[in-house]
């Protein structure tokens, strides 16, 4: 017989590595895509129109349907699937998703009647150039379609998790980046925008994203129709719905803020680079996007997983699982993010150099890049637990709490950006985020504990015991070992460059012996967490 603790467990499990294999490809294509943005616009003003035009689709996506509207009607959606109430739950479902796809349609007009002013705002350092203003604003107008596709593939791709199956909606970006890549084949300077092939992608995917969508919603049958069939639509039934859709909006505005703050603040990184001139913004853009390789696949993959998980918990109201299940998030996190850290920052030119300095992108680029690149990357811890934390709030419907946090970080990374880029120009801007983030996660975990989400700090050194210390003693643990890890990469580093050897191979010398000491000596010192290893190791068995 199963052990159902281990099976709530295994769902949190399975959902992480899947979302997290599959974000890696989907990272690697990323990868691709900016290297191909890189080579054949570099890091200037035509790479900048392109990436603030960029900006504004992705930035409402994630807030609206990827962060506000899936934190808000998740928990409800996964409450009602784990009641056995089903017609009540696609019901739901649906007339969110009708709902929802209007409004952003609405919006998506909204801001093609608007755009001159948004793009004042978005880019207020261009506006005394004419030419180039007007080029961002028919791009974003272009780019803008791309929002409300998006928006329907995340919002379809929580059902799909709710179904356990994390990997369609993993899969989708690199449908996007594939079409991207694709199209800076045609970047030519014939046209009346260097960058309009991309623009005009953007759009392409988010059509075959959607359509990939549907397809799958309907082999893996996640809306199974003939079962409903049988049931019978109630008044009692309507009456549930619609309470349950006016809850939804009432978390909504609050979530909006909350889950949305790290995309808010990357905005801010966006306004006040204008203000430096041209380039900062694309020097910005290129060294988070190097940062984004750990929090999107090891950060997004556990905010995804755990959401859905801690929803479920809730519904069952468990509190000892919930407490369980994100404190394992926590050290999951901490484990994949401190190394990640440590190399970005002792490695952060020689990295930037590799992945970019081709083609347009040249030297300048690179320094100018890395500097930010450095200044980001003391952030990815900080950045990463975040994204484990605010599940935490959001599956028990608490969506206000993220919200004034996020105020209160937003607030501060406007004053810190002010004050910090005076000195160190686009790096401050980059350096302010990091240090905000830092401040969120004290914030969030001292909440956390106190309203009884983390069990409270008890000296213990063992490791089936979850609570606070268990995860600060983590955190120490893994800092020594990312340590080791940093000194046997620079002896090395030393005797390769005896030789006088490719950057890319020593890159890649150094980062493959890197990997395998940290995971050696885990191993050594047990510390891989054990839930995460039992699960990687029995998978592993079945395959063999």
């Amino acid at each position: 017989m199963s052990n159902p603790k281990k099976n709530k467990i295994s769902f949190f499990l399975r959902g992480f590595t899947q979302s997290a294999l599959l974000t890696t490809i989907s990272r690697i294509s990323g990868y691709i895509r900016d290297v191909f943005i890189a080579a054949f616009l570099g890091a200037g003003i035509f790479s900048d129109i392109f990436l603030i035009s960029f900006k504004l689709p992705n930035l409402f996506r994630r807030i609206t349907a990827e962060g506000a509207l899936t934190s808000s009607f998740l928990p409800i959606y996964s409450k009602l699937r784990s009641q056995n109430s089903d017609y009540v739950a696609i019901k739901y479902f649906k007339k969110i998703f009708y709902k929802v796809t209007l409004l952003l349609i609405l919006l998506m007009i909204f801001f093609q009647i608007f755009m001159p002013f948004v793009v004042s705002v978005l880019a207020p350092g261009f506006i005394e150039n004419k030419e180039v203003t007007n080029q961002i604003i028919t791009l974003t107008r272009i780019t803008m379609i791309f929002m409300p596709l998006i928006s329907a593939v995340a919002l379809l791709g929580v059902a799909t998790n709710v179904s356990g199956r994390f990997w369609i909606l993993s899969f989708t970006p690199i449908i996007l980046n594939s079409s991207i890549i694709l199209s800076c084949l045609s970047i030519s300077d014939y046209w009346a925008i260097k960058s309009l092939p991309l623009g005009i992608a953007m759009v392409i995917g988010g059509i075959i994203q959607l359509i990939f969508m549907i397809v799958m919603i309907k082999k893996y049958k996640i809306f199974n129709s003939k079962k409903l069939e049988k049931q019978i639509d109630t008044k009692n039934n309507e009456s549930l719905i619609n309470s349950h859709i006016k809850q939804t909006w009432r978390r909504f505005l609050p979530a909006a803020f909350g889950g949305g703050i790290l995309q808010i603040n990357l905005l801010v990184d966006t306004i006040l680079a204008s203000l430096l001139g041209y380039g900062s913004v694309s020097y910005l853009y290129f060294a988070d996007r190097v940062t984004q390789l750990p929090l999107g696949i090891i950060g997004v993959a556990l905010g995804t997983s755990l959401l859905t998980s801690l929803s479920r918990a809730t519904a069952q109201n468990d509190i000892k699982q919930f407490s369980k299940e994100l404190i394992i998030s926590l050290k999951i996190g901490l484990f994949f993010s401190i190394p990640a850290a440590f190399v970005f920052i002792f490695y952060n030119d020689l990295l930037i150099k590799v992945l970019f300095e081709r083609g347009e992108f040249t030297i300048n680029e690179t320094k100018q890049t890395s500097v930010a690149f450095l200044a980001y990357s003391l952030g990815i811890p900080a950045f990463i637990m975040m994204k484990s934390c605010q599940p935490a709030f959001l599956a028990t419907g608490n969506t206000k709490t993220p919200m004034y946090i996020g105020i209160t970080l937003l607030i501060l990374n406007i004053i810190l950006s002010f004050i910090l880029m005076i000195f160190l120009n686009h790096a401050g801007i980059a350096l302010a985020t990091s240090i905000v983030s830092w401040i969120g996660t004290a914030i969030y975990i001292t909440l956390l504990v106190k309203n009884g989400k983390i069990t409270k700090p008890k000296f213990s050194l063992k490791e089936e015991d979850l609570n606070l210390f268990s995860v600060v003693f983590y955190f120490l643990k893994t800092t020594l070992v990312a340590i080791s890890m940093i000194i046997i990469m620079k002896v090395l580093q030393n005797i390769l460059e005896i030789f006088n050897l490719n950057e890319v191979f020593v890159l890649t010398i150094l980062c493959v012996i890197g990997f395998f000491t940290y995971i050696l000596i885990s191993l050594i010192f047990k510390l891989i967490p054990h839930e995460l290893y039992e699960f990687i190791s029995t998978k592993f068995k079945k395959a063999k």
